[in-house]
């Protein structure tokens, strides 16, 4: 019964110390763009690496100041964190993955490009295996036709987590060099040939 409360009381505190630590990180970087040459169409998938999620939302928000855009976040209770941490960035929210609630998700996705609105996905969430690409973005791009842009980041130094996603924390003082790739058309493509060039750009933006 005590590990339950304690574990409730975690994760109502959670978001709010995930928020400071990365607000807190990155007023203290320096930070490096390197971006794409022309307008991103609207709307688009963007995708980044679970293991870069902590960061990735204020690339985001620069190159979309009005931001519009539905992310989607596995049902797990994680995600419930990742939810109220990312809602300050006035995201909106799909609750599906790969593994409990596909099909609800794809179609609110779906509904969501119709509208207009981004899409934000992590192809590798929610729990792996790290770098790999889920059928779900490659889905998505198909059946509306739209880009899917890559979002990433280089440290120069940082803290390596223990995780499955291999995630890096950027330490305070330190530099982001972000990276948001071309847009990716792969209508033309087969299945396996998109998830080779979606992996392309998203690996690019990291490395």
């Amino acid at each position: 019964m005590k590990s339950k409360i304690l574990k409730k009381i975690a994760f109502k505190i959670s978001p709010f110390l995930i928020s400071v630590v990365q607000h807190f990180i990155y007023i203290t970087c320096k930070k490096v763009y390197e971006l794409p040459k022309g307008e991103v169409p609207s709307p688009a998938i963007w995708a980044c690496w679970h293991g870069q999620l902590l960061m990735c939302p204020y690339i985001y928000r620069k190159m979309r100041p009005v931001m519009q855009i539905s992310v989607i976040v596995s049902e797990h209770m994680h995600g419930d964190v990742a939810v109220e941490v990312a809602k300050r960035f006035g995201a909106n929210f799909i609750r599906g993955s790969s593994r409990k609630g596909a099909v609800k998700a794809l179609v609110q996705a779906i509904n969501a490009l119709k509208k207009g609105e981004d899409i934000g996905i992590t192809p590798d969430g929610p729990i792996g295996p790290a770098y790999s690409i889920s059928d779900g973005v490659i889905t998505l791009a198909f059946k509306c036709g739209v880009p899917v842009v890559a979002l990433g980041y280089v440290l120069d130094s940082f803290w390596q987590l223990k995780s499955w996603d291999k995630a890096k924390v950027p330490k305070p003082f330190s530099t982001i060099t972000y990276r948001v790739s071309e847009p990716v058309y792969i209508d033309s493509l087969t299945k396996e040939e998109a998830k080779e060039k979606v992996k392309a750009a998203l690996m690019q933006c990291m490395n």
